[in-house]
């Protein structure tokens, strides 16, 4: 069981026909929100929500709920065969990005952009949590997670299914500015600090750097990705 909190992130949450639902507690004023939506239809418990103060909200997320708590199933993961059975253009891979809340921010950047998926290894793949619930501001019930055994088979996979792998990499000599984005895109994107492994890279069609100001080039992975995102999506993808 997870427990989820804020609204975007519920509200997504009791709309998904996916997600089950166990329990509710929320405010009153959060409750009339409820009944004025069909969300309170999806709730599989016999008492729809509970009224409940913020001290009894804050004693079971110890966060900044806004209001609503849920108790519900994690979501199933998704197989990378999904990207080839679906239309998307456009994936984020993640190699070695394992910080809940970078995850959670690409996951609504995936969303914003129009990526179709978001693909992780096992070993390296956070437990879904509250906290990238409330971060991804109700992506996480709108974005496919897939999981591979390892990153380098899942680019493996992703070239068998026709998509060009795209790494982001301070060390390129090509800017993101000089890349073609026409095709099916898979943009790799790696940890702060190692950047993608040396065998990702290797695997990398292409690779490309951001340009920065040279006194001060640091970019976090959540702004990497969405300067990447736009890049790819600035190019009549939107």
């Amino acid at each position: 069981m997870v427990y989820l909190y804020g609204l975007h992130a519920c509200f997504a949450a009791l709309g998904n026909p996916r997600r089950k639902v166990e329990r509710v507690w929320c405010t009153e004023s959060v409750g009339r929100k409820l009944d004025d939506t069909s969300f309170v239809a999806s709730i599989s418990a016999p008492q729809k929500y509970y009224i409940s103060d913020k001290k009894k909200l804050d004693s079971l997320v110890n966060e900044v709920h806004q209001g609503i708590v849920i108790q519900a199933h994690p979501l199933l993961t998704e197989p990378i065969s999904i990207v080839k059975s679906s239309k998307m253009d456009l994936v984020v891979v993640l190699d070695q990005v394992t910080d809940p809340q970078n995850v959670g921010s690409i996951l609504r950047l995936c969303r914003v952009f129009g990526a179709g998926a978001l693909i992780m290894a096992r070993a390296r793949s956070p437990a879904e949590t509250g906290a990238i619930a409330k971060v991804a501001s109700g992506a996480l019930e709108l974005v496919p997670r897939c999981i591979v055994s390892n990153i380098a088979d899942g680019i493996r996979q992703l070239k068998e299914f026709g998509y060009w792998s795209v790494g982001l990499a301070e060390d390129s000599s090509q800017s993101i500015r000089e890349l073609d984005f026409s095709g099916k895109i898979a943009l790799i994107m790696g940890s702060e600090g190692a950047g993608i492994r040396r065998l990702t890279k290797e695997l990398c069609d292409f690779t490309a750097f951001i340009p920065t100001s040279a006194e001060f080039s640091t970019l976090n992975v959540t702004t990497a990705t969405a300067i990447a995102l736009y890049e790819a999506c600035s190019r009549d993808r939107i």
